[in-house]
């Protein structure tokens, strides 16, 4: 029988690929500046996020104010350096107003270069004011040199000569200062030259600029022109002599299969022999080591040979093989021969998988119980610790600062960066979300301190009637810093015309900004009747804008039949409503949506067996009145004898309200089964437009596009 879909009841649910036409996304880019997504936007909170991150203005370069009476002679003064070729007096210009020292009335005093460096940067200077002199030095933020390496600190190569060609294109220097004042070019080097490097090892690069040296950064290099020798192994039986093999030549992994035609002459009565392997180079988790220039696996055309011995064993004459497979890739990543009595059985508890382990290395997944009599190769699957140690430098002064974080977790897996030194924030958005990386013990991260923002910056704001145009309310005169999201609130008698219209950004100084909003004049009345009883259980009454949404709440004990009566539309022809609800258990979060992108949603009965019938929209929400647990498992109501799985839903509660990003740095986002997006984060102290919460893997988070979320601890509600 062909199965039908029911069509999504929510009229909560939005746009597939954002929230509406009102939200965007922010993506981290590791060498890239924060952009904007604006496709299909219409609203100026977004429209001002836009000008705050593609402004011209040097407003976030100006110092905060300091008045003359308050500067020491002497004092020390820091700037953002001036670049680029530049005449005496237009540089002088620049410096003084980006120092801002200013007079009683708000106004720069004059000032004088009294001494520069080799790079036409003043280094000294004096103000000036009623017969007044006070010196001053000036120090620059210049940004230290760093190294690059465009495809991991890891660099493979098949050859030497292959080595010396592309490792420059590989590992670079980068430098964000630009050309002095006099007008000489800065370019970065690299030290040791990066084709000069033609052997296998750790290499420490060292970058510079005209202004200096810069934070070093440590590399490995491989280089796999050879096939490496075998070494001598001893197995339990003849039979696993065609066992592949891992062994290790100082820190590179190789996996040898022998040719089954070389192992034909070992015998118990022939227990040594001479085998040949065909050699591959793997990485930790058992892939083949790819080329770093053209991405293709390295093999060897060429075999290794390597003695074999045969353990002589009378009293225990099964042999076998111990294989360790990677839990993501399935390859082998080590073996160890083993022998034992036909009547053992090895399972993840036995003594010789436990001590095989390792201490960097855990069983992961279902593992079977072998029986010796029968198994030859013993197969358990496992993951490897990593372990790294994040080191934070300051790329300004090219200091290490002593704040480090420890990252650990399966190999492969993704982790954000938790504990960035107070006061700093990343120079690399993209360096928020780590890959867990077993053969790299430790990460370099440059951060730079957080900006001083300057205070005291007036705004203005007219609200204004998106119906009429004309100017209602009286407008907000006030000050904040540079960068604050200004929540707002409607004049009385008036709502806002969008839920985005209840704030914005201040950029700078004597901002002026019009907001819409619309009359709060429409009546309505909404009376919650039980469905199954048909009386009367709860009222809501109230004042809004025409063609606006609220948010209702069903009675307590009581949830709502239908998931779209959730969101009420304020209508002026037709200011009454019924709205039916029935008794339930399920009052808090009782709204569940399927996961995105995750196909239909199947339906059981109370029993638990499967309807072959009906299945539910991919994505779709509805309204569950009762769990029940089935053998072991949750189930949700969402009709008559019609249950979807707990796991294939999540519980969220509604919402129409913006969330601000609150932290220092970059806010992760997450999907909504709680994993992290490597390539999304929202800049700091930006809003965003949210439709829904929920609690997901203990953590309560907002909804700000379909498939991602933010934690509420990363956000403010306004």
């Amino acid at each position: 029988m062909k199965k039908y879909t029911k069509m999504v009841l929510a009229g909560v649910l939005l746009s597939s690929a954002v929230l509406g036409a009102n939200t965007s996304v922010v993506k981290a880019a590791s060498n890239n500046p924060l952009n904007v997504d604006t496709s299909a936007i219409a609203n100026n909170v977004i429209q001002v996020i836009n000008e705050l991150l593609n402004s011209k203005t040097t407003a976030n370069k100006v110092n905060p104010q300091t008045n003359f009476s308050d500067l020491e002679d002497g004092s020390k003064l820091t700037a953002t350096p001036i670049f680029g070729k530049k005449s005496a007096s237009e540089f002088s210009s620049t410096l003084q107003s980006e120092l801002n020292i200013v007079d009683d009335k708000g106004q720069l005093v004059p000032m004088t270069v009294t001494e520069s460096n080799n790079h036409g940067f003043a280094t000294d200077v004096s103000y000036t004011l009623n017969g007044t002199t006070k010196k001053a030095t000036v120090s620059y933020n210049l940004t230290k040199p760093t190294v690059s390496f465009s495809k991991g600190t890891t660099m493979n190569f098949k050859s030497t000569d292959e080595a010396k060609a592309n490792l420059s294109n590989l590992v670079t220097a980068k430098t964000t200062n630009g050309d002095d004042a006099k007008g000489n070019v800065n370019k970065p080097k690299l030290s040791p030259v990066p084709a000069s490097v033609t052997a296998s090892g750790a290499v420490e690069f060292t970058p510079s600029d005209i202004y200096g040296d810069g934070i070093p950064a440590t590399g490995t290099v491989n280089i796999y022109d050879k096939v490496p020798n075998v070494s001598d192994r001893t197995v339990a039986t003849p039979e696993n002599a065609n066992d592949p093999y891992v062994f290790f030549v100082g820190n590179q992994r190789f996996l040898a299969k022998p040719v089954q035609e070389s192992t034909s002459n070992i015998s118990a009565e022939n227990p040594t022999g001479t085998v040949t392997y065909n050699v591959t180079p793997i990485d930790a988790s058992g892939n083949p080591i790819k080329d770093s220039v053209d991405g293709t696996e390295i093999s060897y055309e060429t075999t290794s040979t390597g003695k074999v011995i045969v353990k002589p064993d009378a009293d225990n004459p099964v042999g076998y093989t111990l294989v360790f497979n990677d839990y993501k890739t399935g390859n082998p990543i080590y073996t160890v021969d083993e022998s034992g009595k036909s009547t053992d059985t090895i399972d993840k508890n036995s003594s010789v998988v436990t001590s095989a382990l390792g201490s960097d290395y855990k069983l992961k997944g279902s593992q079977k119980e072998y029986d010796l009599a029968t198994a030859k190769d013993i197969a358990f699957t496992v993951t490897k610790q990593a372990n790294t140690t994040v080191n934070y430098y300051d790329i300004n002064s090219g200091e290490q600062l002593k704040s480090t974080e420890s990252l650990s977790g399966d190999n492969g897996s993704i982790t954000a960066l938790a504990q960035i030194p107070s006061g700093y924030q990343l120079v690399n958005a993209g360096d928020l979300i780590q890959t867990l990386d077993a053969d790299k013990s430790t990460e370099n991260i440059y951060v730079k301190k957080t900006q001083n923002t300057v205070g005291n910056l007036s705004y203005t704001v007219t609200y204004k009637d998106k119906t009429t145009k004309k100017v209602v309310g009286t407008p907000v005169k006030s000050e904040g810093a540079l960068g604050d999201y200004i929540g707002l609130t409607a004049p009385d008698g008036y709502a806002f015309a969008s839920v985005l219209d209840n704030g914005f950004l201040l950029l700078k100084n004597n901002q002026n900004v019009t907001k819409y909003v619309v009359a709060a004049d429409t009546p309505y009345s909404i009376s919650y009747v039980d469905q199954d009883t048909g009386k009367e259980v709860g009222t809501e009454a109230g004042k809004g804008a025409d063609g606006s949404k609220i948010v209702l709440k069903a009675p307590t004990d009581y949830a709502f039949v239908n998931a779209d009566d959730v969101n009420y539309t304020i209508d002026k022809d037709t200011p009454t409503s019924t709205v039916y609800v029935q008794k339930s258990d399920q009052t808090e979060d009782n709204i569940v949506s399927g996961y995105p992108k995750n196909g239909y949603i199947k339906i059981y009965d109370e029993k638990g067996k499967l309807n072959n019938d009906v299945v539910l929209s991919e994505g779709s929400s509805w309204i569950i009145d009762k769990s029940l647990t089935i053998n072991g498992a949750e189930y949700y109501r969402v009709a008559t004898n019609e249950y979807v799985k707990a796991s294939d839903v999540y519980k969220y509660t509604p919402l129409q309200t913006v969330a601000t990003t609150n932290g220092k740095n970059l806010t992760p986002v997450y999907n909504s089964r709680g994993q992290v997006i490597i390539d999304r984060a929202l800049d700091t102290n930006t809003p965003w437009y949210t439709d829904r919460s929920a609690t997901i893997r203990g953590q309560k988070m907002y909804r700000v596009a379909t498939d991602e979320w933010i934690k509420a601890s990363d956000s403010t509600l306004r």
